[in-house]
């Protein structure tokens, strides 16, 4: 909370601040919680001066209530349609804005393929921007120019689109840390266009390469902490791409198929802390030929294990 200062207010001078501070009243929420009593003794202001200064400083630092009606409409409206229908079901409607949303599944499973549909198809309306952090160099403009020219044959809407997906490469945490944090300045400046969702492809490729580093919570604590500021300050959702580790779970040695009934356990990788980082977890598996079954994994608000099939074509998945 904001320290105590002398540009808060005209009656807080720094002899004033001084005697708080002998009293341990150092804070803004020192201040305002403070008895009134205490405050004109410590002060020698008047009642009416302090109920001035807490009710200044309340309107400067304090949040703001909002009823719970009008923050449901806005999310209805602000809703984004990955207009993948099958996905778009499964999700109630699409992906909500101030929502974190998290793919996983093994290696070639299709989860970039869907990172780039959900963009291509987000960036086809004119107004529309995601921004995409590649963390592993596989990002290539030629296959997202492939998905678009599959939904659109106008050579000018396929080259706006194409401007309207902003790449950012980061290979390692504190290059991804440091561009998140540009971007809370970014999207303060947004006028024309609007940012749809922020796409992060993927998280375990630069994580793992720093797991034994003493800074490795911190670390990710930093990365949930300013994930969630975005996605609740600027109210869009974020998609972030993770991989899956399987665990034998053996049954008992004296059981001949033991080795046929051992039970694997799926798990997402990044360890425990980041398993409540997520509000909603997706599982993409591969089904036969170019089919993918999509799982709800983990969700505050859908049900668990609910499914939908989609297609990898070269329109992307659809």
């Amino acid at each position: 909370m904001a320290q105590l200062s002398v540009s808060m207010h005209p009656k807080l001078s720094e002899y004033i601040i001084e005697r708080l501070h002998r009293r341990k009243i150092s804070t803004v929420i020192d201040f305002v919680l403070e008895d009134q009593e205490k405050l004109r003794i410590a002060t020698d202001l008047s009642f009416k001066e302090i109920i001035d200064i807490k009710k200044y400083l309340i309107e400067q630092f304090g949040g703001f209530i909002k009823k719970s009606s009008n923050l449901l409409k806005l999310e209805q409206i602000n809703v984004t349609f990955t207009k993948i229908k099958s996905l778009d079901d499964l999700l109630q409607g699409g992906l909500y804005p101030g929502q974190i949303y998290e793919i996983c599944g093994i290696s070639s499973s299709g989860k970039t393929q869907l990172c780039l549909t959900i963009a291509s198809n987000i960036v086809l309306r004119s107004d529309n921007l995601v921004r995409y952090i590649d963390t592993k160099g596989d990002f290539f403009a030629s296959r997202m120019e492939m998905i678009l020219r599959n939904k659109t044959y106008k050579e000018k809407e396929i080259e706006k689109a194409m401007e309207q997906i902003r790449i950012t490469s980061a290979r390692n945490p504190y290059q991804l840390i440091s561009i998140l944090q540009h971007m809370t300045n970014v999207l303060k400046l947004e006028n024309d266009f609007h940012t749809r969702a922020l796409i992060i492809d993927s998280l375990p490729g630069i994580i793992f390469k720093f797991s034994k580093d003493p800074e490795f919570n911190f670390i990710l604590n930093r990365l949930s902490s300013l994930c969630r500021f975005i996605a609740n300050e600027f109210y869009i959702p974020i998609v972030i791409v993770n991989l899956i580790t399987q665990w034998s779970s053996s049954c008992d040695k004296g059981n001949a198929h033991s080795k046929e009934e051992a039970q694997k356990v799926v798990k997402p990788t990044l360890g425990k802390y980041w398993l409540h980082v997520p509000s909603t977890r997706l599982l993409i598996e591969k089904l036969n030929n170019d089919y993918r079954k999509v799982t709800i994994w983990k969700s505050y608000q859908m049900k668990m294990d609910s499914a939908c099939n989609v297609k990898l074509a070269a329109a992307g998945i659809i």
